[in-house]
């Protein structure tokens, strides 16, 4: 074999191998992409949809582009219960949950966040939800064995009842009215304690329902009531504010497992930075809520008797909140 014959089988090697390596390389890079799957039971143009879209860019932006997260709205992954079992299958990554409905889920703490009246006010609230106390609250929806990853918190607004015939203005106005309500033990017993008679439909349904005469109410944070057009058939909307619950974003364990440690950071940063995005967001969000609803004819009403609401939550505090004693008083206590 000439000297000429074995240089060009030597650079036919290189190139083989140069072509070999990048075919890996490339597979390797297509392999390192991840499409996470996120849902929520609002429509585009809720708040907390702008706060996902939000959280999708940051994962983007912070992976290089590399991990992207696509957004399903309006329940089209199915209701929370529905998507609770997928992401504990690992059948659905991401899902906007809420502490009122994790509640029958485990024994998780964040359960005590959805207790009524449990926070003063907004500020009250995110002081808990950054808080060490929060943190640990969080980190508990793990360690509690749900098979799900609490990320991040999120404000979706006080929850507010609304009904199709009459305005609320005391306790005695709610007493016998059908509301609807979400599917949790916590929920059917808050609405009983005020004398009303729960009735458990999918989030999907509500608006034929109350248009039908189903029920004849239910209850939703402004924003939610606005953007879901629940006030075309429910017009008055008292601002008794009974729930506060936290929204977290929980992530599937099975994915999470799968990510890399760098991967789940880049999660957990994105995560935060949506906190401070949402908090401004939910602000104006209700001002524009609350504006557009006057606008469209709502009556607004306030509690008469708010001490008397308050009161009759005494029975399910005792139900849902005794094993959660110690963490309910560090909660009010925060300052």
């Amino acid at each position: 074999m000439t000297r000429r014959r074995i240089l060009v089988l030597l650079l036919s090697l290189v190139v083989l191998l140069s072509a070999v390596s990048l075919a890996v390389n490339g597979a390797s890079k297509q392999k390192a992409k991840i499409v996470l799957r996120y849902g929520d039971v609002n429509p585009e143009g809720h708040v907390l949809l702008e706060s996902a879209h939000f959280f999708a860019d940051k994962v983007s932006e912070l992976s290089d582009g590399r991990i992207q997260i696509e957004i399903y709205p309006s329940g089209q992954l199915g209701d929370d219960n529905e998507v609770y079992q997928a992401l504990q299958m690992g059948a659905v990554d991401l899902y906007r949950g809420n502490a009122s409905s994790l509640t029958d889920v485990g024994n998780m703490q964040i359960s005590a966040l959805a207790l009524p009246y449990i926070f003063r006010d907004r500020d009250h609230f995110w002081k808990v939800c950054r808080s060490e106390l929060g943190e640990s609250i969080l980190k508990n929806i793990q360690e509690s064995g749900s098979r799900m990853v609490g990320l991040f918190y999120m404000d979706e607004g006080a929850r507010n009842f609304f009904t199709v015939k009459a305005p609320v203005t005391k306790l005695s106005d709610i007493k016998g009215l059908k509301i609807r309500v979400q599917s949790s033990a916590l929920m059917l017993d808050t609405i009983a304690a005020l004398g009303a008679n729960p009735t458990p439909i999918d989030y999907a349904e509500l608006y034929t329902s109350l248009q039908t005469g189903v029920v004849d109410g239910a209850e939703n944070p402004p924003a939610s009531y606005y953007a879901n057009k629940f006030y075309e058939v429910a017009p008055y909307y008292v601002l008794d504010g009974h729930t506060f619950s936290p929204s977290v974003v929980l992530c599937s364990e099975i994915t999470w497992k799968k990510l890399s440690k760098e991967d789940q950071q880049i999660l957990l940063k994105a995560g935060k930075l949506t906190e401070e995005f949402n908090r401004n967001a939910i602000e104006a969000a209700d001002e524009k809520a609350y504006a557009n609803l006057r606008a469209n004819g709502v009556t607004i009403t306030q509690l008469e008797d708010p001490e008397a609401w308050q009161a009759a939550m005494a029975p399910v505090y005792k139900k849902h909140g005794a094993r959660f004693l110690d963490l309910i008083e560090k909660v009010k206590n925060v300052k």
